[in-house]
């Protein structure tokens, strides 16, 4: 076995751990690393739809203002390293197995007051991954919720709230106001925070927390304001109140104007500290690629990826899938356990002619046939064990002029995108 291998297959071992919030680990851990965290300025996202695409596009801009920018990211589709980037690359194998085995020395020789579970790692990975690479600034995807993710061991220089859903209830509180204050509690003391329009009670914690923390707090459509401009399979175009001016984004679907929208914002906000031009903003927004967001992968026919995993992603995948030609309409679908499967298929389903529902090879990921029961009612509805066979089904049944659409966990997705590319990854 490989020296690569066996750090990842360490690594994913820890996943059988389960989720442990909290941060006494990652804080131990990181200053025995000599707290890397410190070393580079950060933006901090958190949120229930749309916090990777902000995430993708701040760091965009960071790059085209010319800084040397870390990504860090969570889950990631095909490949472990996708998680963290440096100026959009990934890092090797060799230095991947070296930092591992850094950690794993660290874990052999010292105490913690947990056993440290694969994210708590991962993140330390990519902070020291980051310093390694003396990283200017760095936008930070919060994993879970934020007040316990072992990611709110950061700084930042501005905080982002995308928009909140029920989601992790187990984790995070069974109402809407719990979850907005696991999400809200990413805000600092004196650190401005932008944040999405939100639900009454989410949004009444949010300000709260801002106020009771003396941070700025801009919400969309009540301090800044955002127009769709245009949509189409390439892209949106965006009119935003703070630059003035209209923008393109290559990310298909009205829902990404929302997201433009708080990415520039937050970029105004750095320019209080750092310099970050309304030239670098527009050209960093027009550079953004994000993988799996409504991405057309194959002409013939029609295919798109698309990680919708929650009813409010369902619903605004599902108002954008007039713009895909193509007949008939075949959907493959495969989410997690801890999502609600059955309130995303009752709004995404009745808009496809045949549903094929998979599994991806996670443990936390609903049987083809649990996923065929949250699609109950649908008139062409079956179960297919594995999302490469799913797939192929979906294709033929399409045909070479039909529309094919693969959605649901990013690990579903990751496999649809691995198998129809022929690539490989950890």
């Amino acid at each position: 076995m490989s020296a690569i291998k066996e750090d990842i297959d360490w690594l994913f071992s820890l996943e059988n751990m389960g989720i442990k919030l909290g941060l006494s680990n990652i804080r131990s851990l990181l200053s025995m690393l000599g707290d890397p965290q410190d070393r580079f300025g950060t933006v901090h996202v958190a949120g229930s739809n749309g916090k990777g695409s902000v995430s993708a596009m701040t760091a965009s801009i960071l790059r085209s203002a010319g800084y040397r920018t870390g990504l860090y990211t969570s889950p990631h589709l095909v490949r472990y390293t996708e998680r963290m980037t440096v100026d959009g690359n990934e890092m090797d194998d060799v230095r991947l197995s070296k930092m591992i085995g850094e950690v794993r020395e660290l874990l052999d020789s010292r105490q913690f007051p947990h056993p440290l579970t694969f994210f708590e790692i991962t993140t330390a990975l990519a902070f020291l991954y980051f310093s390694d690479e003396n990283v200017e600034e760095a936008v930070i995807e919060v994993g879970m919720g934020g007040r316990l993710d072992a990611t709110n061991i950061i700084k930042p220089r501005c905080s982002v709230i995308t928009r909140l859903s029920m989601e992790h209830t187990g984790f995070l509180g069974d109402t809407l106001g719990k979850i907005a204050y696991e999400k809200a509690s990413i805000i600092k003391d004196s650190v401005p925070v932008i944040s999405s329009p939100q639900e009454p009670q989410a949004m009444k914690v949010i300000s709260w927390m801002a106020k009771s923390r003396a941070a700025p707090l801009s919400v969309l459509g009540d301090h800044f304001l955002a127009d769709c401009v245009k949509r189409d399979m390439n892209g949106v175009t965006v009119a935003l109140s703070s630059l003035g001016m209209q923008v393109r984004v290559g990310l298909p679907g009205r829902y990404q104007c929302e997201n433009v929208a708080l990415a520039a914002e937050c970029a105004m906000v750095l320019a209080d500290t750092i310099e970050v031009s309304h030239e670098s903003i527009i050209a960093g927004l027009s550079k953004v690629r994000w993988p799996g967001r409504l991405e057309i992968v194959r002409d013939s026919p029609l295919t798109v990826l698309d990680v919708t995993h929650t009813p409010d992603g369902a619903r605004a995948v599902s108002s954008e899938l007039d713009m895909f030609p193509g007949s008939p309409r075949v959907l493959v679908v495969g989410m997690l356990r801890d999502k609600d499967a059955k309130g995303a298929m009752t709004i995404m389903s009745p808009k496809f002619d045949h549903v094929i529902c998979t599994s991806s090879h996670s443990d936390r990921a609903l049987s083809p046939q649990e996923m065929k029961a949250a699609c109950a009612g649908h008139k062409s509805c079956r179960a297919i064990a594995g999302v490469d066979k799913a797939v192929k089904a979906a294709m033929r049944k399409a045909g070479p002029k039909g529309f094919v659409m693969i959605c649901g966990s990013l690990y579903t997705v990751g496999e649809a995108m691995q198998f129809l590319e022929g690539g490989n990854g950890p």
